[in-house]
């Protein structure tokens, strides 16, 4: 258990070194990469209604019992999904999170997703070896690079998953854009939606 754990922090700092080394895009810059292909978008879910908590997760197909998107969040999925046609950047995959939060994102955005457990909102799990299940696969995702180099995989996930995964935390909606790499996946910058913005 402790080599486990032992490997588990090595593997992190590794990912933090990757992370912290690569170099970091500007908007513009970061687009026209993207159109060529070959990354990991991290998509934190888009704006949610703050005055309501998860309570209920018992039914993950009942949103009543989770936070929601406000109607910020619905616009800023749109807002997204539309610069990814403005900017003809391709898109290979959707996976998301089975809250309804990141699936509704998915949604506005892109139409066809893929829901995935082991996107699973992290602070909601108690066990320390599913938490680390979690980190782990959220890290086997952000360096797994697309079938068709030409294309790019969009990951719709939650804030805490990533900072243990990759040591880079994002606001609501924001994106981190990744390059899958041997030595752990290389942040290349983040955008906001208004990034995508037609210009």
């Amino acid at each position: 258990m402790r080599n486990g754990m032992l490997s588990a922090f090595l593997a992190l700092l590794l990912v933090a070194f990757a992370t912290a080394n690569a170099e970091t895009l500007a908007p513009d810059a970061l687009i026209e990469r993207m159109q060529a292909g070959g990354l990991v978008v991290y998509w934190r879910h888009a704006a949610t209604d703050r005055s309501h908590d998860d309570y209920d997760l018992s039914d993950m197909d009942d949103c009543e019992g989770q936070r929601n998107l406000s109607t910020r969040g619905r616009e800023q999925a749109r807002q997204v999904g539309k610069g990814f046609v403005h900017y003809a950047i391709p898109v290979e995959q959707v996976l998301t999170s089975e809250f309804c939060r990141n699936w509704e994102t998915a949604h506005y955005a892109f139409g066809d997703y893929e829901m995935r457990t082991e996107l699973y909102n992290l602070p909601i799990i108690q066990d320390d070896e599913r938490r680390e299940d979690l980190i782990e696969g959220l890290r086997g995702h952000l360096n797994t690079p697309p079938r068709d180099p030409k294309q790019n995989i969009v990951v719709v996930g939650h804030d805490l998953n990533l900072r243990h995964a990759a040591d880079v935390e994002i606001e609501e909606a924001e994106m981190a854009v990744f390059e899958p790499h041997a030595d752990g996946p290389r942040l290349l910058g983040t955008l906001k939606p208004d990034d995508l913005g037609k210009r």
